[in-house]
């Protein structure tokens, strides 16, 4: 599977899109690694990273929700807390060899792909009208 950035993964914020593209950047490095035969170690060590790197950027969107006045916040920052809570806990799980990495995979692309074409979605339309 040739995974990469594509245009359909924009919202039309630049801000969001440049940290969306780090971000599917990094869920991109954990599947080279799984295709690799890294070490498990190193696997831990992205999963480390993108769960670091999601709390960071949903702060970053919730405060630019807060800058634009965008009234699904609340209901936005509900679904961020979600997913950290899953991410967490997925991440658990692979520690704990309960999960497969490809599972794991799996579950941040589809993470990422719904979320980004839903709701960050919604709250980029909200900002450009």
């Amino acid at each position: 599977m040739a995974l990469k950035w594509d245009e359909k993964y924009e919202v039309g914020h630049a801000r969001i899109d440049a940290e969306h593209q780090i971000f599917l950047g990094l869920i991109i490095d954990f599947k080279s690694a799984i295709d690799n035969d890294a070490p498990r170690e190193k696997l831990l060590r992205i999963l480390k990273e993108v769960e670091k790197y999601a709390e960071f950027h949903f702060v970053s969107e919730e405060n630019i929700m807060i800058d634009v006045g965008y009234p699904e916040k609340e209901k936005h920052t509900v679904i961020h807390n979600h997913l950290l809570a899953e991410l967490h806990d997925q991440n658990q799980q692979f520690k704990a060899k309960v999960s497969s990495a490809e599972s794991i995979f799996e579950f941040l692309f589809e993470w990422f792909a719904l979320h980004t074409s839903n709701e960050d979605k919604k709250l980029a339309h909200y900002i450009t009208q």
